[in-house]
């Protein structure tokens, strides 16, 4: 087929474009990681220089041009850090339950003990007392504590350092026939271990923990709840319950939204236009202070990367067929990346083929670009069909170098289409050829493909 063809072009630089994005939304979910787990208390240091270490590893691969790699281990490792991420929210989140389920049942126990003195009419050290009280005590004083009152309620008759007094309360509490541990005592407190609205709670409470929402705007109605006898609390609990869930999904939004900004944020740092650096600074913002407009700020970051992406990519495929067509010998001028663009298509001349060149178009709204070889001369004057079969037979072959030129530099050319030579009339151009001086660049200039 050397005829009229169309063809797709992936250049060097848009392959390592496309791997320095996917290092930024690499770099970007390490990120949002670490610090996700650092609030979590689940990570330790090692565990950040063992994911550190990957990512350098994965970075090498572009240096060695294994850029097919690269990207699939880019995906590979955000997916990872995604998930160990939530396992180790979860994690923080059922420790997190478990303190609090802790503290409560210390609580109870401390009060029920309290319950049992004052029942019997027994006064207690005051600092025992004092200790037993105190609302904000860790779970280890309360221990502490329950512990201090057992032993005051259950010596043996031969113990050291018993006093008469002790033995009397012992006797009135009717505990001195059996010392009863710590364990023991929690488990006859049956109050908080089996109340299911305060387990629910104690699991919400978790989560809220794991996803870094600072509780206390709830602390007063949870102790009013631990307050209701035990009958009402599950239908005091319910509206508690309902707003701690919507705080939970909130929360769970809110972190997937600040997610999807650190990835953009990472991939417009790999763009040099004044509209992305301006972005940028808004997702920064957006980023330090929740906002009502932060998805619309994604989406407007979604939109300006692909027109970014699809306005570089379309200028380095430009660049890389007039290069590989300047050193098969054509004319390439340096206003024809500008003409191109401008009139969405551009004639090329070859010395040693006289009367004939090259047309490209397209390439500028997709990126499939048409190529075919043209007369060029008075549309009127009569053709020799068979040399301009010839020379659409000649076309083919240096069509096939230019694919070979690329493939050289690291990129790719692939036929989508092609039509059999001199199927159609040679399409005869007349011999002027535009060279506007508004060029940004030339395009016989070989550009950095680092």
């Amino acid at each position: 087929m050397s005829g009229p063809k169309a063809f797709r072009i992936v250049t060097r630089a848009e392959i390592i474009s496309i791997c320095r994005r996917s290092l930024a939304r690499l770099d970007a979910a390490i990120e949002f990681w670490t610090s996700t787990c650092k609030r979590n208390g689940t990570v330790h240091q090692s565990d950040i220089d063992r994911v550190i270490a990957r990512r350098d590893e994965i970075r090498r691969m572009l240096d060695a041009d294994r850029f097919t790699d690269l990207q699939k281990q880019v995906i590979a490792e955000i997916s990872y850090l995604n998930t160990d991420a939530e396992r180790r929210a979860e994690k923080a989140a059922e420790s997190e339950a478990k303190r609090n389920g802790d503290q409560r049942r210390a609580k109870s126990a401390a009060q029920a003990l309290l319950a049992k003195f004052e029942a019997s009419r027994i006064e207690i050290p005051v600092d025992l007392r004092r200790e037993l009280m105190t609302p904000a005590a860790s779970v280890e004083s309360l221990n502490k504590a329950v512990s201090k009152g057992l032993m005051l309620l259950q010596p043996t008759d031969g113990s050291e350092g018993v006093t008469d007094r002790q033995r009397a309360i012992a006797d009135r509490l009717g505990a001195g026939d059996r010392r009863i541990t710590l364990e023991e005592w929690h488990s006859q407190q049956t109050g908080a271990n089996d109340n299911q609205a305060l387990l629910k709670v104690d699991k919400l409470l978790g989560e809220l923990a794991g996803l870094g929402i600072d509780p206390s705007p709830f602390s007063a109605r949870i102790a009013a709840l631990e307050a209701e006898p035990r009958a009402r609390q599950a239908l005091v609990g319910d509206s508690l319950l309902l707003d701690l869930t919507s705080a939970i999904k909130t929360g769970r939004e809110r972190a997937r939204l600040e997610r999807d900004l650190v990835e953009r944020h990472a991939e417009l740092s790999e763009m040099k236009s004044v509209e992305a650096a301006a972005l940028r600074v808004e997702i920064e913002q957006a980023i330090a202070k929740a906002g009502s407009n932060d998805q619309e700020l994604v989406k407007r970051a979604d939109f300006l990367i692909e027109a970014e992406v699809r306005s570089m990519t379309a200028e380095e495929r430009r660049r890389a067929v007039l290069e590989g067509l300047a050193s098969l010998g054509y004319e390439v001028s340096d206003g024809m990346m500008t003409a191109w663009v401008a009139g969405g298509r551009v004639v090329l001349r070859k010395p040693a083929n006289p009367g004939y060149g090259v047309e490209l178009s397209g390439g500028s709204q997709t990126d499939v670009m048409q190529v075919r070889a043209v007369g060029l001369g008075n549309p009127a004057d009569p053709r020799d069909a068979g040399r301009d079969k010839d020379m659409e037979t000649i076309w083919c072959g240096e069509f096939e170098r230019l694919q070979s030129l690329v493939a050289q530099a690291g990129g790719n050319v692939s036929i989508e289409s092609a039509r059999p030579a001199g199927q159609y009339p040679l399409k005869v151009m007349a011999d002027i050829v535009a060279q506007p001086a508004d060029i940004e660049v030339s395009a016989t200039r070989q550009i950095n493909r680092q």
